[in-house]
């Protein structure tokens, strides 16, 4: 354990800078940014340690190319966002540099290009969008989801930049579609489409213990966050019920799936696992009920090492795209 910086209420989202120097933590409930300074270990020197943002709230954080700057979307207020949109952060002096607005509904991920400064935006309105941090009003670009799926999409940029991927749900709950696309030529439609059965993710749960109730119930849970590995081979998807699964990036297959320590029975009851990738491949991450982080290897899936520390439910976890460093945070952050 190399930090933890105390904080007030659990965290909602984690995000590292480009260069490992500085970690954003995102605090829903008291609508709080703090910053991590990574290589000292404690509150930045050139930047304010936390800020308030009370008019927007904020729920989830994305660092930006620049080191002072960074995108959020707004807190919830009683189940509704106090505004569809995303804003783009001055941290250095607490200003809102732009506002991107276009959805209709509650925003469940933003992914940053890691070539340029694009970006990415998927809500619950069941479309997907795509903007530039340095240029304000509409988006360059708007994809529908068709009539076939069901409930909001969820899209991420590769490693590379030159690919996302975008998932949303079959109708009647049978399972997933995640679609890759051309970053540079989206309009021409996905260059694969793959399927993720309902039956595929059940079988991997009851090989991982699950009851076969369980095991049905939790096949069903809404995704809630998708990332993919370095190397585009695998992507992990995180899900309401505590689990979290990997999948094959070419294929849609299921390979491994996780779930969470002491976790709460049922999909519909349980809160979604935080979980990714290390940036070397090798692992992934989960952050679990019971406050413990679990340490998987990507290959098989197998338990490698558990983390303790964290006094309450592991939030949000996420790992260094520069040093052998990690970060998970209940109502504190912990660097590891």
């Amino acid at each position: 354990m190399g930090c933890v910086v105390r904080g007030r209420s659990p965290a909602t989202s984690l995000s590292y800078h480009e260069s490992g120097s500085h970690l954003f933590v995102a605090s829903e409930k008291d609508s709080v940014l703090r910053i991590v300074d990574c290589l000292n270990g404690g509150p930045p020197s050139d930047r304010p340690p936390m800020i308030k943002l009370k008019r927007e709230g904020i729920r989830t954080v994305r660092a930006t190319h620049h080191g002072h700057s960074v995108l959020f979307s707004p807190g919830m207020n009683g189940g509704v966002p106090k505004k569809n949109s995303i804003y783009y952060l001055s941290v250095h002096d607490n200003k809102i540099l732009r506002e991107f607005e276009g959805h209709s509904g509650v925003i469940n991920e933003i992914s940053m290009s890691p070539v340029d400064d694009t970006f990415l935006s998927s809500g619950v309105d069941g479309t997907v969008r795509l903007w530039d941090c340095g240029k304000s009003g509409n988006n360059l670009g708007e994809l529908k989801l068709p009539p076939n799926v069901e409930g909001a999409p969820l899209a991420v940029y590769d490693s590379t930049g030159l690919v996302f991927g975008v998932s949303a749900a079959m109708a009647g709950g049978e399972g997933y579609h995640v679609h890759l696309y051309d970053a540079r030529n989206y309009t021409v439609g996905p260059f694969s489409e793959m399927t993720v059965t309902r039956q595929d993710i059940e079988s991997k749960l009851r090989l991982g213990g699950s009851t076969p109730e369980r095991a049905y119930a939790l096949s069903k849970a809404e995704w809630t966050s998708m990332q993919f590995n370095q190397s585009g081979t695998q992507i992990l998807v995180g899900a309401y019920g505590g689990i979290a699964f990997s999948l094959d990036g070419y294929e849609g297959t299921v390979l491994h799936s996780f779930q969470t320590e002491a976790g709460l029975v049922g999909a519909s009851t349980s809160l979604p696992m935080a979980a990714c990738f290390t940036s070397d491949d090798q692992s992934i991450i989960c952050g679990n009920d019971d406050g413990t982080v679990s340490c998987y290897q990507a290959d098989s899936g197998l338990l490698a090492r558990k983390l303790r520390g964290h006094v309450d439910r592991v939030g949000a976890v996420a790992v260094s795209p520069a040093y052998k460093q990690m970060a998970s945070a209940c109502t504190s952050t912990v660097v590891w």
